[in-house]
Parts: structure tokens; sequence; C-alpha cells
């Protein structure tokens, strides 16, 4: 005898139901490339509703993949087209954008979809959320209820990011292990508040400084220095890989996405970046980032320059 969920439900309400209840995300697409399948573990990663995505072609960028040195995926290089193209399984680490603009990194993995004659008739991508920061996440808490976050952007305030560059410097003096320090601004904020409101510009930090911790080591520091402007310590990084490490920043800033009542944006930054030196002080380190950050903004932005004495 079947079971009594088995006859009182269809085929196609159980396999809902059994797809809405995996702990990953799902989603199916058509031939032609259109999402037909989003089940609940989609929603709770992406923030986007099935009403959002069904019918829309998978080419679309409301999710912008990008892989992990943040170039997109998209066009031929999308995973599922790719799958569908050549039949072949794909499985990357990569970045999305969620419908709050904040970039977020899943595992992704697609699979080819064929009828019982064999022939294609689409593809299924499973992306599951790589969950990286949860010890971070159990320690901000901790942080927050001792006054050391800021209030707007969850991130270090003043004081705290100040405490832990002094501290890398006293470090530094004893052992001499490379590390280095961005300023960030972002571009065009002035022309935000112009037209949107002051409670755009800090829906704008809010983003910038959540993708900006998204997207640095657990060992790594980011705070907010000034009103607009961000202080990045990356431990343990040397001069030869400052320039890199500032770039895929930049990048997955300009790929997150601020949703503001109907508008969206993307927004660029100004990244200043200095090597920490023997002699330096909290002051002159912070000063040589801040001149970096000026000039890339000077010459219009959405760039990184590199201060090293």
């Amino acid at each position: 005898m079947r079971p009594k969920a088995m006859t009182e439900l269809g085929s196609h309400e159980i396999y809902r139901a059994v797809l809405d209840s995996l702990p990953v995300a799902v989603c199916a697409v058509n031939r032609e490339g259109k999402v037909v399948l989003w089940n609940e573990g989609a929603e709770r990663v992406t923030g986007y509703l099935r009403q959002d995505v069904l019918g829309r072609m998978c080419t679309e960028a409301f999710l912008e993949h990008a892989d992990a040195e943040n170039n997109p995926l998209e066009g031929n290089a999308a995973p599922l087209l790719e799958t569908m193209r050549n039949g072949n399984c794909v499985v990357v680490q990569a970045s999305l954008r969620k419908k709050s603009g904040q970039s977020v990194s899943v595992r992704v993995k697609t699979v080819t979809l064929r009828g019982d004659d064999g022939r294609l008739q689409g593809a299924a991508e499973i992306f599951e959320e790589i969950q990286t920061r949860t010890p971070v996440e159990r320690r901000h808490d901790k942080l927050a209820a001792l006054g050391c976050l800021d209030q707007l952007t969850g991130l270090l305030n003043h004081s705290m990011i100040q405490a832990h560059l002094q501290e890398a410097l006293s470090l530094y003096k004893v052992y001499p292990i490379p590390f280095c320090v961005l300023c960030v601004a972002i571009d065009g904020l002035p022309k935000i508040r112009e037209r949107f409101g002051q409670a755009a510009v800090e829906a704008t930090l809010r983003v910038v400084g959540q993708t900006l911790e998204s997207a640095v080591r657990p060992t790594d520091f980011v705070g907010r220095w000034l009103e607009q402007e961000f202080l990045v310590i990356l431990t343990e990084c040397g001069e030869s890989d400052l320039t890199k490490v500032g770039e895929r920043l930049r990048k997955m800033v300009h790929h997150s996405q601020v949703n503001w009542w109907g508008d969206a944006w993307h927004v660029t930054i100004s990244v200043g970046a200095t090597p920490a030196h023997d002699l330096d002080t909290v002051g002159s380190t912070v000063s040589r980032a801040e001149q970096g950050m000026r000039q890339c903004a000077d010459a219009g932005g959405n760039g990184i320059v590199v201060v090293m004495r």
C-alpha cells in the first residue's frame, strides 16, 4: 500500500516539498535558460522570492555570479549555460549578489536535466552559502556588547580599529611579519545624498562595509575610520600582494548593489594602500594610506593607489 502522503499529494507537490526541505539552494532552468524552479533554500540564500525569479532568464544580472577572483560568470561562462552546452557538471566556488546588494560566497554545482529519452531538458544549479565567519560573528556579538562596534555598519568602530593598528605596529617591531593598511572611500556619496537623502548614504555605507568585511580573511580587520572612510588591516600581507588584494576588494564592492525604495545602484571606491614600516606610528601609516586614497579620488576614483613611503 502506498503511504498516505503519497496518495494525498500529487507527484509534483511531493517533489516540491522534497526540494523545499533541502538545506541547499536549488535553481533549475529549461532549455531556453528560463528559471522554472526556485526552492526555499534559494530564497533564503539570495533574498529573492519565487515570484521575483521564475520565468526570468538565468543570464539576467540579478544574481551576478563571479568566480573566486571576482571575474563575472556571465554569458557562455554562466555555470548553467556551460553545463547545457557541453553536458559537464560544473563545480566552482563563486560569489553572488543578494537582493540586499551584499555579495556572498557560495559553492556551486550544476547538473544536466534529461528526459526519459535522454534528451536535454535543462539544467539545475545547487548552491550553498559558505559559512566561514560564524566564529567572527560570535566575536562581534561580544564586541557589540562592549561598545566596540560602529552602530551604523556593524564594523569595528574608530577606537577599536585604531587599537588593532597600534597592536599590529607594536608586534611588527618585535616580529617583522609584513602587514598592510588600506583606506577606502566611497565615490560619489554627495550625489547620492543630493538625490536620495542621508538615509540612502547610510544604506550605501552599510552595503560597502559589509561587503568589505565579507571579502577579507577572518584574520584581517575592517573598521569605520571616519564618517565616510573605512580602514582595512591586512595581516601577513606583503607589498607584492597589496595591489592584488586591493583590486579584489574594489571589484567586490563594485559587484555589490544598493537597493533603495525601488531604486538600485552600484558604487565604486577609491583605495589608498601602504605597507607597514619599521618606524611607523598609527598616524604615519594612516596618513600614507589616506594620501593614496585622495590621489585615487582626484584621478576619478574606482581604483587603488599604493604609497610605499
